[in-house]
């Protein structure tokens, strides 16, 4: 074995139940790629944005063939913060706030954009790009609450998607469109939801009028949880609504 690989190194991350580094993967192969080989491959390896897309647009577009008409694609965003406790601060690795965890970390901060249609969910970008809607169909944009700024709402809209965003039990809206113009705002999780469907709502910078919509989560401890979601979609019903907001799941796993 002369070099190092991306299918060798990939497999060696998958399969690494604990710290990986080029010291492990060289005791790993016995010796037969020094840890210095290894770590001159990483440094000339393209391994951002332009190369995850390179790989994952053939399989894109494959599946985009196959498609049936009435199935849609999803984009999917996420954060992660790759902890680096022992690491030495520099330009990426410093504090983050990680609210998975509820606490500041030090690590190496990243986002993700996945693309989910049918059986097929691939990352195409590890940054967050606006030329996405540019390589790739989507009907939605999913993301969790820490994504749901009037910003980023504005964005999807203006770049002809919908989105699906879960949602701040202390975030105000509006009951009607003449409420929000008077400023009269109330928080979400004042809201009463008549038979478990979607309200129709107005939110402060948001034109259009938006569903919001409540979901009672069982946990394991037997108390419950509660998940507020909007969207720009008011065609869509409850149920509809939480079927496309779980394929989320996908980017955490």
């Amino acid at each position: 074995m002369e070099s190092c690989t991306l299918d060798l190194y990939t497999d060696y991350l998958l399969s690494s139940t604990g710290p990986t580094t080029a010291t492990g993967l060289s005791r790993l192969l016995e010796g037969a790629l020094s840890h210095d080989q290894i770590t001159r491959w990483l440094s000339r390896t393209p391994l951002g944005s332009a190369e995850v897309w390179r790989q994952a647009k053939p399989l894109i577009r494959q599946a985009e063939a196959r498609q049936p008409a009435e199935e849609f694609a999803v984009l999917i965003v996420d954060d992660s913060v790759l902890e680096k406790a022992h690491t030495a601060a520099n330009e990426l690795i410093c504090t983050h706030w990680d609210h998975s965890q509820q606490r500041y970390v030090k690590g190496l901060n990243f986002v993700t954009l996945l693309y989910q249609a049918g059986e097929l969910s691939l990352p195409i970008a590890v940054e967050l790009v606006r030329v996405a809607q540019q390589q790739v169909a989507y009907r939605y944009l999913l993301a969790d609450s820490w994504y749901a700024s009037a910003e980023n709402r504005n964005l999807v809209r203006a770049l002809a998607h919908h989105f699906v965003f879960a949602l701040e039990s202390s975030r105000t809206v509006a009951l009607r469109e003449g409420a929000r113009a008077q400023g009269q705002f109330q928080a979400v999780q004042t809201l009463v939801f008549p038979d478990t469907q979607p309200l129709r709502v107005y939110l402060r910078s948001v034109q259009e009028a938006v569903l919001v919509t409540r979901q009672v989560l069982p946990n394991q401890d037997g108390s419950q949880g509660i998940l507020y979601l909007v969207s720009s979609d008011t065609d869509l019903d409850q149920a509809h609504l939480t079927t496309i907001y779980q394929r989320r799941w996908k980017v955490e796993e």
